[in-house]
């Protein structure tokens, strides 16, 4: 049954592409790419300071669960600090809105990001509660209470969405301000959706016994996470500011465009990362075993090169026609989405380099690792993004700027990582790693060269030309023995409905305390 853990993130992750599409679908079509801007901006405001809702403490309850610790204890000292830090966290939000208008005198450029963040509040309040669940979920491998809620959540935020925007049941789209008035609803869609979120991940995680944590067990928390307290901070701070600059130097049509590429390249990394997530579990509980430790490594890697290798690909190939079916508005911003998908690829294979220190108790090498990515995407959005900065000229790519940003981000990281982990442990990394991408790369190249001038595409004939590029894929790695016959059966096997729901539900009736 092992099979269905990583099978039912597959089918949480594949069930989020699908509704994330069509619910941007809506938004972009509906509401438009400037609303979408000025919502993006909203949620890039208090989500630069998430870390504070984090400091490293959903990693190390990940491996302390993981790690056997008791449950009930562990898990009331994590109520009792996201307690604490939400307090901090949502005050901060407050702290720097204040600062902005009053003390600086710097406003919003429009009325409705100012409202758009006070209406994403419940969001913000209920994000620290999602991520210590997820943590839990994730430590004690019950990979179907992991999925459901975020199901549950991407179908709830669809249906707000078809509510309250494509019906437009409070009329904002024949008010004076058109469509612009529309990011109320989308940050109105996001918190209902999160809030539900929140409520069926501790209703699933039952029985709680809350009590106040013993001193030493906060201790325990502390001395595992302070190292990665960096890396939250830079996570949040790089996977942001883009936004921020790029609305404060050109505008919330740019922005709008930007948000979408990166919430494509969202639902694509969620998609092609469904094997990334137990990993770190996984790694814990094999700790006294070098040999099948390593193999597990180099297991995690051909696998998920063989995996997110080829969606990755087809999406660079055909980024314009995929835009395209939400707004033709998104094409300028094509070329973007093509170096985000590549920087994203180099990101996600770097995870199970720097993932083994986080398993080993080596918080300090992985949170530097981390940082040293996160460094890199701030500093060269500032670089490349605006035209001028106090001063001084500067490149002035905009969105194109903050994706090649993120690329050489994801490339520095991978490196330093392989470097760090292959000097610590021997890994057995096969050259059937290598042969995916090329097999990938190669068909890919076939694909381009026959279509590469055809921007627009319509949704049936994306779907057929997946399917073969899938299906000839498939057949190139049998024939080249990247996979062997059997490794295919078993991958394929895994989603196997009748067992695959025959987990969930045994999964579901089982106490998680």
């Amino acid at each position: 049954m092992e099979t269905s853990r990583p099978a039912w993130i597959l089918l949480q992750n594949a069930y989020g592409l699908v509704v994330g599409y069509v619910t941007y679908l809506l938004i972009l079509r509906d509401a438009g790419v400037s609303a979408f801007g000025i919502f993006s901006f909203a949620l890039s405001f208090g989500m630069i300071f998430s870390f504070l809702s984090d400091l490293g403490i959903n990693t190390a309850h990940t491996r302390m669960i993981a790690a056997g610790k008791d449950r009930n204890e562990y898990n009331n000292a994590l109520v009792f600090m996201k307690f604490l830090l939400t307090l901090l966290y949502v005050g901060t939000i407050f702290v720097s809105i204040i600062v902005w208008t009053l003390v600086l005198h710097k406003g919003f450029d429009s009325p409705y990001e100012y409202l758009s963040i006070l209406l994403l509040l419940p969001y913000f309040i209920s994000l620290p509660y999602i991520q210590a669940n997820k943590a839990f979920f994730t430590g004690t491998l019950e990979a179907v209470k992991v999925a459901v809620p975020p199901m549950v959540e991407s179908t709830v935020r669809l249906l707000a969405v078809v509510v309250l925007i494509h019906y437009d049941i409070f009329h904002f789209a024949s008010s004076g301000t058109g469509l612009i008035r529309m990011s109320l609803l989308i940050a109105a869609s996001y918190s209902i959706s999160y809030v539900a979120y929140a409520i069926l991940g501790f209703w699933i995680g039952r029985p709680w016994k809350l009590r106040l944590p013993r001193y030493e067990t906060i201790k325990d928390y502390m001395k595992y996470s302070y190292p990665l307290t960096g890396a939250a901070v830079a996570s949040a701070v790089s996977a942001n500011v883009a936004q921020i600059l790029i609305q404060l130097f050109y505008e919330s049509h740019a922005l709008g465009g930007y948000a979408s590429d990166l919430r494509f390249i969202l639902m694509i990394t969620g998609f092609t990362t469904s094997v990334t997530i137990l990993i770190l579990p996984l790694l814990t509980t094999k700790l006294g075993d070098h040999v099948e430790y390593g193999r597990t490594v180099g297991l995690s890697v051909k696998y998920l090169t063989v995996f997110i290798t080829p969606i990755t690909v087809f999406a660079i190939i055909f980024a314009s026609p995929l835009l395209n079916l939400w707004t033709s508005q998104l094409l300028p911003f094509a070329i973007a989405l093509q170096l985000m998908l590549i920087g994203s690829w180099f990101t996600t294979m770097a995870i199970p380099f720097w993932t083994h220190f986080n398993a080993t108790g080596k918080t300090g090498i992985s949170g530097a690792l981390n940082v040293f990515g996160y460094l890199l995407i701030i500093i060269f959005d500032f670089i490349l993004i605006p035209k001028y900065l106090l001063g001084v000229r500067l490149v002035g790519w905009g969105v194109n700027g903050a994706a090649a940003a993120m690329l050489i981000s994801g490339v520095s990281i991978l490196l330093t990582s392989m470097i760090a982990l292959l000097r610590k442990i021997k890994i057995d990394l096969t050259f059937q790693s290598i042969k995916s991408i090329l097999v990938s790369i190669l068909l890919g190249a076939l694909f381009y060269y026959f279509l590469h001038s055809y921007p627009r595409l319509p949704t049936l004939w994306i779907l057929t030309l997946f399917v073969a590029y899938t299906l000839a894929y498939l057949g190139l790695i049998l024939v080249t023995k990247t996979l062997s016959r059997q490794e295919l059966i078993d991958i394929l096997d895994m989603m196997n409905l009748k067992k695959l729901f025959k987990y969930g539900i045994q999964e579901l009736k089982h106490r998680s305390q």
